[in-house]
């Protein structure tokens, strides 16, 4: 099963333009829960509690994690055929200020109140609804849409707040790329967008940067079929097959385009650090380099190793066999764990690093401590949220995986609860509540 990591984005409200900060790193450290750890057993799914009922006023604890369910048409955040996530925007105001939009692969995105799952309003694309997008500084949501079929025109649409649609790539651009598109990041001034087809190149695509308030065209960067890209305040870049190029911003100037000619590899992760780009390269089942290419094209620092996943906090951590703490500005190692741990998603929160495998296991970020394990019931679990008191973890891997979200307390590990369905699963957003689409069209909110 193909999975998104979902991300929480913090803003001041769509209702008042979404100003504030807004990431899309899901390395960050939300805000603790304000409930408190219980032992509740194991809870399946439930849509018996109404929607926005949350801890009864006489102080029982509830019997389950779900705080609300909804049912929308088609798969949301469908894990399969677009790898869509939902997206949660965490306002400083009240609920009304805050809001959840799931995508489907009907072509519908939904925007939903996040305490309640009411829904706001809906907005019909026409095709599957690939990504989600929110650029807080603009106050825009952008939905990319598109369907598998080879040929297709993709295309991305940014609305308002209220659902009001302000502009649509390519039409905005003046720009008619045939085919398919990848909605790259977004912020307060620019979106990024390329183009790619379906047999993939290291040259011959096009990245756009588009003014968020408009969608027309500030520059053009020609690009590879884009494998993974990262935005930062200072640079934009792109990684394609066997290539990475690299863009200043806001004017687009070419930075440096690293390549290595004869050398066939693939891309596992990309991440910037102001006009510093981090990427692993494979070229096996287990070689491959972590390389830090610096702001003028030089290599900054590589370290042979083999590396699936990366997250970039406090430090840089590369998952592939052992876990690895380096600085991301030398490369030097701070610390490695003994033995292999799947690191995907990876968060981290208060000084602890959560990794999965056949369970989760948790690492004191200072020196690589291991603090604690906790073994599931399922052949592959990937933590993929995190606060202060608790972390929130997914099954997947294969079609007999069982569909499973666990939220464990991030002290110890122990249960806080289980829940589980019978559809196939999205990954975590996180926000009040924990946020998961099934493929049978359900959207449930579960207790932090």
């Amino acid at each position: 099963m193909r999975r998104r990591p979902l991300l929480a984005a913090l803003g001041t409200g769509l209702a008042t333009g979404l100003a504030g900060c807004f990431s899309n790193d899901g390395s960050g450290s939300p805000d603790s829960p304000s409930d408190t750890p219980t032992d509740d057993a194991t809870p399946t799914p439930t849509d018996s509690e109404a929607p926005g009922d949350d801890t009864p006023d006489d102080g029982e604890t509830p019997t389950g994690p779900v705080r609300w369910t909804i049912g929308v048409e088609g798969t949301p955040a469908d894990p399969v055929h677009t790898a869509a996530g939902l997206r949660h925007v965490d306002g400083d105001g009240p609920a009304r200020d805050r809001w959840l939009f799931v995508p489907t692969e009907s072509g519908t995105l939904y925007a939903l109140d996040p305490a309640t799952g009411e829904e706001r309003w809906t907005a019909d694309l026409g095709k599957r609804v690939r990504d989600v997008v929110v650029a807080a500084g603009a106050g825009l949501v952008l939905a990319h849409a598109g369907d598998n079929t080879l040929g297709d025109d993709h295309l991305v649409r940014a609305f308002d707040a209220d659902g009001t649609a302000r502009w649509t790539f390519p039409g905005s651009a003046g720009a008619n790329p045939w085919g398919p598109l990848e909605l790259l990041a977004a912020d307060g001034e620019r979106v990024f967008v390329a183009s790619r087809d379906d047999q993939p190149m290291s040259s011959g695509e096009t990245v756009w940067s588009l003014d968020a308030t408009d969608g027309t065209a500030a520059w053009t960067g020609e690009v590879g079929d884009p494998y993974s890209a990262a935005v930062s305040e200072d640079a934009v870049f792109v990684a394609s097959r066997r290539a990475v190029d690299a863009f200043a911003r806001p004017n687009g100037e070419r930075l440096w385009r690293f390549f290595e000619d004869g050398v066939e590899y693939q891309f596992d992760t990309l991440r910037a650090d102001g006009r510093t780009a981090l990427f692993a390269t494979t070229t096996g089942m287990d070689t491959g380099r972590m390389r830090a290419i610096g702001p003028d094209g030089s290599h900054a620092w590589q370290r042979d190793r083999f590396t699936t996943s990366v997250t970039l906090a406090d430090a840089l951590y590369l998952g592939g066999g052992p876990v690895t703490a380096v600085d991301p500005t030398t490369g030097d190692e701070r610390w490695e764990t003994q033995g292999e741990s799947f690191l995907a998603g990876g968060p981290v929160a208060d000084g602890r690093l959560f990794a999965g495998g056949g369970g989760i296991a948790a690492y004191d970020t200072a020196g690589g401590e291991r603090l604690w394990t906790w073994t599931a019931d399922a052949d592959i679990v990937t933590a993929q949220a995190a606060t202060g008191t608790a972390v929130y973890a997914g099954t997947g891997g294969g079609n007999d995986a069982p569909n499973v979200v666990y939220g464990r307390n991030a002290s110890d590990g122990s249960e806080r609860w289980t829940f589980e369905t019978d559809s196939g699963l999205s990954e975590l957003a996180l926000g009040e509540y924990v946020y998961v689409g099934a493929a049978d069209g359900t959207v449930y909110a579960l207790r932090r």
